[in-house]
Protein backbone atom coordinates (compact mmCIF):
# COMPACT_ATOMS: atom_id res chain seq x y z
CA UNK A 1 0.00 0.00 0.00
CA UNK A 2 1.39 3.31 -0.70
CA UNK A 3 0.97 6.85 1.87
CA UNK A 4 0.33 9.96 -0.51
CA UNK A 5 2.06 7.78 -3.11
CA UNK A 6 5.42 8.22 -2.31
CA UNK A 7 5.94 5.70 0.61
CA UNK A 8 4.64 2.08 1.61
CA UNK A 9 2.80 2.23 4.84
CA UNK A 10 6.22 0.21 6.82
CA UNK A 11 8.01 3.46 5.40
CA UNK A 12 5.97 6.09 6.58
CA UNK A 13 5.45 4.95 9.45
CA UNK A 14 9.28 4.28 9.99
CA UNK A 15 9.72 8.15 8.99
CA UNK A 16 7.06 9.69 11.38
CA UNK A 17 8.81 7.77 14.21
CA UNK A 18 11.86 8.79 13.46
CA UNK A 19 10.72 12.73 13.37
CA UNK A 20 8.59 12.29 16.24
CA UNK A 21 11.58 10.85 18.15
CA UNK A 22 13.85 14.11 17.80
CA UNK A 23 10.83 16.65 18.75
CA UNK A 24 11.16 16.39 22.66
CA UNK A 25 15.18 17.55 21.83
CA UNK A 26 12.94 20.91 20.46
CA UNK A 27 11.36 20.93 23.85
CA UNK A 28 14.37 20.89 25.66
CA UNK A 29 16.43 23.86 24.22
CA UNK A 30 15.07 25.83 26.30
CA UNK A 31 14.18 24.04 29.19
CA UNK A 32 17.27 21.68 30.23
CA UNK A 33 19.32 24.76 30.64
CA UNK A 34 16.98 26.54 32.58
CA UNK A 35 17.89 24.95 36.54
CA UNK A 36 21.25 26.23 35.26
CA UNK A 37 20.59 30.17 34.76
CA UNK A 38 21.62 30.70 38.26
CA UNK A 39 25.40 29.26 38.03
CA UNK A 40 25.92 30.70 34.46
CA UNK A 41 25.59 34.17 35.90
CA UNK A 42 27.77 33.12 38.97
CA UNK A 43 30.41 31.40 36.62
CA UNK A 44 30.97 34.06 34.29
CA UNK A 45 30.40 37.10 36.65
CA UNK A 46 27.19 38.55 34.62
CA UNK A 47 23.99 39.55 35.81
CA UNK A 48 20.67 37.52 35.90
CA UNK A 49 19.40 39.58 33.02
CA UNK A 50 21.91 38.13 30.51
CA UNK A 51 21.61 34.51 32.03
CA UNK A 52 18.00 34.98 30.90
CA UNK A 53 18.91 36.21 27.73
CA UNK A 54 19.88 33.04 26.60
CA UNK A 55 17.05 32.08 26.05
CA UNK A 56 15.39 35.19 24.27
CA UNK A 57 18.67 34.67 21.87
CA UNK A 58 17.53 31.01 21.50
CA UNK A 59 14.25 32.12 20.67
CA UNK A 60 15.07 34.66 18.44
CA UNK A 61 17.66 32.03 16.04
CA UNK A 62 14.78 29.55 16.28
CA UNK A 63 12.43 32.18 15.05
CA UNK A 64 14.38 33.18 11.89
CA UNK A 65 15.41 29.18 11.58
CA UNK A 66 12.04 28.21 11.03
CA UNK A 67 11.02 30.79 8.68
CA UNK A 68 14.35 31.04 6.49
CA UNK A 69 14.81 27.04 6.63
CA UNK A 70 11.02 26.52 6.04
CA UNK A 71 10.94 28.58 2.99
CA UNK A 72 14.21 26.94 1.38
CA UNK A 73 12.87 23.44 2.14
CA UNK A 74 10.25 23.88 -0.54
CA UNK A 75 13.17 24.95 -2.88
CA UNK A 76 15.77 22.71 -1.90
CA UNK A 77 13.92 19.49 -0.36
CA UNK A 78 13.66 18.67 3.07
CA UNK A 79 16.56 16.15 3.93
CA UNK A 80 20.02 18.08 3.45
CA UNK A 81 18.63 20.82 5.54
CA UNK A 82 17.75 18.62 8.44
CA UNK A 83 20.88 16.83 7.70
CA UNK A 84 22.79 20.36 7.91
CA UNK A 85 20.72 21.28 10.82
CA UNK A 86 21.09 18.62 13.20
CA UNK A 87 25.23 19.26 12.48
CA UNK A 88 25.02 23.07 12.73
CA UNK A 89 23.78 21.96 16.40
CA UNK A 90 26.28 19.70 17.47
CA UNK A 91 28.68 21.92 16.78
CA UNK A 92 27.26 25.07 18.74
CA UNK A 93 26.96 23.19 21.10
CA UNK A 94 30.04 21.87 22.00
CA UNK A 95 31.42 25.33 21.56
CA UNK A 96 30.70 27.00 24.56
CA UNK A 97 31.94 24.35 26.33
CA UNK A 98 35.90 24.75 24.56
CA UNK A 99 35.24 28.40 24.54
CA UNK A 100 33.95 29.45 28.27
CA UNK A 101 33.13 33.00 27.18
CA UNK A 102 29.64 35.41 27.83
CA UNK A 103 29.66 36.69 24.76
CA UNK A 104 30.70 33.08 22.87
CA UNK A 105 27.81 31.83 24.81
CA UNK A 106 25.11 34.31 24.00
CA UNK A 107 25.98 33.47 20.29
CA UNK A 108 26.17 30.08 20.38
CA UNK A 109 22.71 30.15 22.42
CA UNK A 110 21.59 31.94 19.05
CA UNK A 111 22.70 29.47 16.68
CA UNK A 112 21.51 26.73 18.42
CA UNK A 113 18.20 27.66 17.78
CA UNK A 114 18.51 28.28 14.40
CA UNK A 115 19.96 24.87 13.76
CA UNK A 116 17.18 22.68 15.81
CA UNK A 117 15.11 25.13 13.32
CA UNK A 118 15.69 23.38 10.33
CA UNK A 119 14.70 20.02 12.02
CA UNK A 120 11.54 21.49 13.52
CA UNK A 121 10.20 23.14 10.91
CA UNK A 122 11.50 20.61 7.98
CA UNK A 123 10.23 17.79 10.43
CA UNK A 124 6.40 19.48 10.23
CA UNK A 125 6.39 19.61 6.29
CA UNK A 126 7.80 16.23 6.31
CA UNK A 127 4.95 14.71 8.17
CA UNK A 128 2.42 17.30 5.97
CA UNK A 129 4.09 15.14 2.70
CA UNK A 130 3.05 11.67 3.74
CA UNK A 131 0.26 11.77 5.64
CA UNK A 132 -3.24 12.40 4.24
CA UNK A 133 -5.13 15.52 5.86
CA UNK A 134 -6.82 13.73 8.51
CA UNK A 135 -4.48 12.15 9.64
CA UNK A 136 -2.24 15.13 9.70
CA UNK A 137 -4.19 16.71 11.96
CA UNK A 138 -4.56 13.87 14.14
CA UNK A 139 -0.57 13.93 14.19
CA UNK A 140 -0.14 17.61 14.45
CA UNK A 141 -1.36 17.38 18.42
CA UNK A 142 1.16 14.28 18.64
CA UNK A 143 3.70 16.22 17.52
CA UNK A 144 2.90 18.68 20.81
CA UNK A 145 2.74 15.77 23.08
CA UNK A 146 6.44 14.49 21.96
CA UNK A 147 7.66 18.31 21.81
CA UNK A 148 6.34 18.09 25.24
CA UNK A 149 8.56 15.36 26.37
CA UNK A 150 11.22 18.31 26.28
CA UNK A 151 10.07 20.29 29.10
CA UNK A 152 8.89 17.04 31.04
CA UNK A 153 12.47 15.75 31.15
CA UNK A 154 14.77 18.42 29.93
CA UNK A 155 15.10 20.32 33.42
CA UNK A 156 15.31 17.54 35.55
CA UNK A 157 18.06 16.19 33.31
CA UNK A 158 19.77 19.53 33.39
CA UNK A 159 19.15 19.81 37.23
CA UNK A 160 20.92 16.79 37.81
CA UNK A 161 23.86 17.94 35.11
CA UNK A 162 24.04 21.16 37.30
CA UNK A 163 24.34 19.76 40.45
CA UNK A 164 26.88 17.20 39.47
CA UNK A 165 28.56 18.42 36.75
CA UNK A 166 27.95 22.30 36.39
CA UNK A 167 26.34 24.29 33.58
CA UNK A 168 28.77 23.18 30.62
CA UNK A 169 27.57 18.79 30.99
CA UNK A 170 24.18 20.11 29.36
CA UNK A 171 25.77 21.54 26.29
CA UNK A 172 27.41 18.23 26.39
CA UNK A 173 24.08 16.96 26.49
CA UNK A 174 23.05 18.89 23.41
CA UNK A 175 25.84 17.61 21.27
CA UNK A 176 25.40 14.20 21.84
CA UNK A 177 21.74 14.44 20.87
CA UNK A 178 22.67 16.18 17.60
CA UNK A 179 25.25 13.73 16.77
CA UNK A 180 22.32 11.00 17.26
CA UNK A 181 19.94 13.33 14.91
CA UNK A 182 22.37 13.78 11.81
CA UNK A 183 23.01 9.89 12.18
CA UNK A 184 19.50 9.64 11.72
CA UNK A 185 18.86 11.73 9.20
CA UNK A 186 21.86 9.91 7.26
CA UNK A 187 20.63 6.72 7.54
CA UNK A 188 16.64 6.47 7.70
CA UNK A 189 14.85 9.66 6.48
CA UNK A 190 14.69 10.13 2.75
CA UNK A 191 13.72 12.71 1.04
CA UNK A 192 9.54 13.22 0.71
CA UNK A 193 9.39 16.42 -1.05
CA UNK A 194 9.74 15.77 -4.77
CA UNK A 195 7.47 18.69 -5.97
CA UNK A 196 9.97 21.44 -5.52
CA UNK A 197 8.38 25.10 -6.22
CA UNK A 198 10.98 27.78 -7.67
CA UNK A 199 12.11 30.32 -5.45
CA UNK A 200 11.11 33.39 -7.51
CA UNK A 201 10.16 36.95 -5.96
CA UNK A 202 6.85 36.54 -7.32
CA UNK A 203 6.09 33.37 -6.40
CA UNK A 204 7.22 34.13 -2.56
CA UNK A 205 5.28 37.07 -2.77
CA UNK A 206 1.87 35.78 -3.57
CA UNK A 207 2.47 32.82 -1.28
CA UNK A 208 3.16 35.06 1.61
CA UNK A 209 0.34 37.34 0.45
CA UNK A 210 -2.20 34.51 0.62
CA UNK A 211 -0.30 33.19 4.43
CA UNK A 212 -1.00 36.87 5.58
CA UNK A 213 -4.35 37.57 5.01
CA UNK A 214 -5.83 34.41 6.09
CA UNK A 215 -7.32 36.01 9.14
CA UNK A 216 -7.78 32.67 10.90
CA UNK A 217 -4.24 31.58 10.20
CA UNK A 218 -2.78 34.55 11.91
CA UNK A 219 -5.32 34.58 14.67
CA UNK A 220 -4.10 30.92 15.77
CA UNK A 221 -0.18 31.35 15.33
CA UNK A 222 -1.04 34.53 17.49
CA UNK A 223 -2.95 32.74 19.89
CA UNK A 224 -0.33 29.81 19.92
CA UNK A 225 2.65 32.38 20.83
CA UNK A 226 0.72 33.64 23.58
CA UNK A 227 -0.32 30.16 25.01
CA UNK A 228 3.37 29.44 24.18
CA UNK A 229 4.36 32.14 26.27
CA UNK A 230 2.91 30.89 29.78
CA UNK A 231 5.88 28.50 29.59
CA UNK A 232 8.07 30.89 28.77
CA UNK A 233 7.46 32.74 31.36
CA UNK A 234 7.75 30.30 33.85
CA UNK A 235 11.45 28.94 32.16
CA UNK A 236 12.66 32.25 32.69
CA UNK A 237 11.81 33.48 36.27
CA UNK A 238 10.91 30.60 37.78
CA UNK A 239 14.70 29.54 38.27
CA UNK A 240 15.59 32.74 40.57
CA UNK A 241 12.31 32.83 42.00
CA UNK A 242 12.26 29.35 43.17
CA UNK A 243 16.68 29.31 43.95
CA UNK A 244 17.72 32.41 44.19
CA UNK A 245 14.53 33.89 46.79
CA UNK A 246 12.93 31.06 47.89
CA UNK A 247 16.38 29.08 48.39
CA UNK A 248 15.59 26.02 46.67
CA UNK A 249 18.20 23.83 45.03
CA UNK A 250 18.12 23.55 41.07
CA UNK A 251 17.56 19.51 41.56
CA UNK A 252 14.47 20.64 43.05
CA UNK A 253 13.66 23.13 40.69
CA UNK A 254 14.37 20.09 37.82
CA UNK A 255 11.41 18.03 40.06
CA UNK A 256 9.33 21.18 39.82
CA UNK A 257 10.02 21.64 36.04
CA UNK A 258 9.05 17.95 35.45
CA UNK A 259 5.90 18.43 37.24
CA UNK A 260 4.69 21.21 34.80
CA UNK A 261 5.76 18.91 31.82
CA UNK A 262 4.17 16.27 33.03
CA UNK A 263 1.08 18.78 33.22
CA UNK A 264 1.57 19.71 29.46
CA UNK A 265 1.75 16.55 28.37
CA UNK A 266 -1.38 15.35 29.98
CA UNK A 267 -3.07 18.47 28.40
CA UNK A 268 -2.30 17.43 25.15
CA UNK A 269 -3.37 13.63 25.83
CA UNK A 270 -6.75 15.50 27.36
CA UNK A 271 -6.94 17.72 24.41
CA UNK A 272 -6.57 14.56 21.83
CA UNK A 273 -9.75 13.10 24.17
CA UNK A 274 -11.51 15.86 23.66
CA UNK A 275 -11.07 16.32 20.44
CA UNK A 276 -13.20 13.46 19.97
CA UNK A 277 -16.29 15.03 21.43
CA UNK A 278 -16.28 18.25 20.32
CA UNK A 279 -15.05 20.55 18.01
CA UNK A 280 -11.88 22.65 18.27
CA UNK A 281 -13.27 25.72 18.32
CA UNK A 282 -15.54 24.58 21.21
CA UNK A 283 -12.32 23.17 23.15
CA UNK A 284 -10.63 26.90 22.40
CA UNK A 285 -13.56 28.73 23.66
CA UNK A 286 -13.66 26.89 27.00
CA UNK A 287 -9.90 26.62 27.60
CA UNK A 288 -9.84 29.89 27.23
CA UNK A 289 -12.55 30.84 29.63
CA UNK A 290 -11.65 28.82 32.28
CA UNK A 291 -7.90 29.10 32.28
CA UNK A 292 -8.42 32.95 32.57
CA UNK A 293 -10.97 32.79 35.60
CA UNK A 294 -8.31 30.72 36.97
CA UNK A 295 -5.37 33.05 36.60
CA UNK A 296 -7.61 35.76 38.54
CA UNK A 297 -8.14 32.93 41.53
CA UNK A 298 -4.57 32.81 41.38
CA UNK A 299 -3.92 36.84 41.99
CA UNK A 300 -6.04 36.36 44.88
CA UNK A 301 -4.48 33.59 46.19
CA UNK A 302 -0.87 35.26 45.59
CA UNK A 303 -1.79 38.25 47.43
CA UNK A 304 -2.61 36.10 50.60
CA UNK A 305 0.55 34.21 50.77
CA UNK A 306 3.33 35.66 49.07
CA UNK A 307 6.30 33.67 49.62
CA UNK A 308 5.02 30.11 49.60
CA UNK A 309 6.84 28.11 46.95
CA UNK A 310 3.21 26.59 45.99
CA UNK A 311 1.65 29.70 45.11
CA UNK A 312 4.46 29.80 42.12
CA UNK A 313 3.66 26.04 41.35
CA UNK A 314 0.26 25.43 41.02
CA UNK A 315 -0.82 28.50 39.09
CA UNK A 316 2.08 27.22 37.00
CA UNK A 317 0.75 23.83 36.76
CA UNK A 318 -2.45 25.30 35.81
CA UNK A 319 -0.89 27.52 32.72
CA UNK A 320 0.73 24.24 31.92
CA UNK A 321 -1.83 22.12 31.35
CA UNK A 322 -3.86 25.07 29.36
CA UNK A 323 -1.07 25.41 27.00
CA UNK A 324 -1.45 22.02 26.41
CA UNK A 325 -5.18 21.87 25.65
CA UNK A 326 -4.83 25.05 23.71
CA UNK A 327 -1.28 24.42 21.51
CA UNK A 328 -1.74 21.43 19.73
CA UNK A 329 -5.39 21.64 18.66
CA UNK A 330 -4.67 25.27 17.14
CA UNK A 331 -1.50 23.95 15.66
CA UNK A 332 -3.25 21.26 13.90
CA UNK A 333 -5.77 23.86 12.56
CA UNK A 334 -3.07 25.87 11.21
CA UNK A 335 -1.02 23.36 9.36
CA UNK A 336 -3.81 21.99 7.68
CA UNK A 337 -4.94 25.29 6.22
CA UNK A 338 -1.79 25.42 3.32
CA UNK A 339 -0.90 21.69 3.06
CA UNK A 340 -0.26 22.69 -0.67
CA UNK A 341 2.67 24.73 0.55
CA UNK A 342 3.63 23.58 3.92
CA UNK A 343 7.27 24.54 4.20
CA UNK A 344 5.97 28.33 3.76
CA UNK A 345 3.07 27.92 6.00
CA UNK A 346 4.98 26.06 8.73
CA UNK A 347 7.69 28.82 8.45
CA UNK A 348 5.15 31.74 8.85
CA UNK A 349 3.19 29.84 11.60
CA UNK A 350 6.31 29.06 13.64
CA UNK A 351 7.99 32.78 12.41
CA UNK A 352 5.11 34.89 14.53
CA UNK A 353 4.39 32.20 17.02
CA UNK A 354 7.79 31.99 18.80
CA UNK A 355 8.40 35.99 17.47
CA UNK A 356 5.94 36.52 20.60
CA UNK A 357 7.53 34.12 22.89
CA UNK A 358 10.68 35.36 22.11
CA UNK A 359 9.47 39.63 22.83
CA UNK A 360 8.07 37.79 25.92
CA UNK A 361 11.19 36.44 26.95
CA UNK A 362 13.17 39.25 26.34
CA UNK A 363 10.46 41.51 28.52
CA UNK A 364 11.26 38.91 31.16
CA UNK A 365 15.05 38.81 31.12
CA UNK A 366 14.59 42.64 32.26
CA UNK A 367 11.57 42.02 35.51
CA UNK A 368 13.06 41.00 38.86
CA UNK A 369 10.42 38.91 40.97
CA UNK A 370 10.46 38.01 44.53
CA UNK A 371 7.21 36.49 45.30
CA UNK A 372 4.28 35.28 43.52
CA UNK A 373 2.30 38.38 42.69
CA UNK A 374 4.39 39.31 40.25
CA UNK A 375 4.13 35.83 38.61
CA UNK A 376 0.34 35.80 38.56
CA UNK A 377 -0.20 39.33 37.30
CA UNK A 378 2.17 38.05 33.81
CA UNK A 379 0.09 34.88 33.94
CA UNK A 380 -3.58 36.83 33.86
CA UNK A 381 -2.59 39.81 31.13
CA UNK A 382 -1.34 37.01 28.96
CA UNK A 383 -4.62 34.88 29.43
CA UNK A 384 -6.25 38.36 29.02
CA UNK A 385 -4.59 39.15 25.34
CA UNK A 386 -5.34 35.69 24.68
CA UNK A 387 -8.81 36.10 25.21
CA UNK A 388 -8.90 39.40 22.93
CA UNK A 389 -7.39 37.32 20.06
CA UNK A 390 -9.86 34.90 20.19
CA UNK A 391 -12.66 37.03 19.97
CA UNK A 392 -11.01 39.58 17.27
CA UNK A 393 -9.83 37.00 15.36
CA UNK A 394 -10.40 33.08 15.78
CA UNK A 395 -13.76 32.61 16.83
CA UNK A 396 -16.27 31.54 14.24
CA UNK A 397 -17.40 33.91 12.21
CA UNK A 398 -14.63 36.11 12.32
CA UNK A 399 -12.54 34.64 9.16
CA UNK A 400 -12.56 36.73 5.89
CA UNK A 401 -14.30 35.38 2.83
Amino acid sequence: MRSMGLFTEKQTGLIVFVILSFYPLVGMGIDLISPSLPAISHDLNTTNSFSKNLITLYLVGYAFGNFIVGILSDVLGRRKLMLYGFLAFMITSIIPVLIENAVVLLISRLFQGFSIAAFAVIGRAVLSDVLPKDRLIKFATLIATMWGIGPIIGPMIGGYLQFYFNWQACFCFYAFMGLLGLLAMIFVIPETHLNRQPLKYQHLKNNFSIILTHQLFIGIVILMGIVYSLLIVFNTLGPFLIQSTLGYSSVYFGHVALFMGLTYLFGTFLCRRLLREISPETLTFYSIVIFTIITVIGVICAFINPMNVWMVIIPSLFMFLGCGLIYPSAMGKGLSLFRHMAGSGSAVMNLINVLITSLTALIMSFIHIDSAIPLAWIYFFLMAFSVIVYYFLVRPGTELS
